[in-house]
């Protein structure tokens, strides 16, 4: 029986699970301006990033920071980058400085094992 008075926080890690999650995920809120920003580091392969700047959001990977190679999103559109190792692979800058969401984590989905 659970005792709520003496309920447990949600565990930070997997260490002693008996399901270990590969697929350890994070959340982020950024601000972005307009000049490019790199997003916070986050090991991950893949980023799942929402435009909630209001204007039109320029995405760059890999290293690439001019227009030919931007990733455009209107606002309260999403795209999801693959093929990362870190979510600082990533770079972005708005038309109007403003939020954008991301999620960085290893998988789509929990992979069979």
């Amino acid at each position: 029986m659970l005792d709520i008075n003496n309920s447990m926080a949600a565990p930070i890690s997997n260490n002693g699970s008996t399901f270990y999650n590969i697929n350890e995920c994070r959340s982020f809120n950024q601000t972005v301006a307009t000049n490019l920003t790199r997003l916070s580091s986050q090991p991950c392969s893949e980023v799942i990033l929402y435009n909630r700047t209001g204007s039109t959001l320029s995405a760059y990977d890999n290293g690439y920071s001019t227009e030919p190679f931007a990733f455009l999103l209107k606002n309260d559109e999403s795209m999801t980058f693959r093929g990362l190792v870190n979510s600082d692979q990533l770079s972005a800058k708005a038309a109007v400085a403003g939020p954008i969401f991301y999620r960085a984590q290893y998988f789509s989905f929990n992979p069979s094992r």
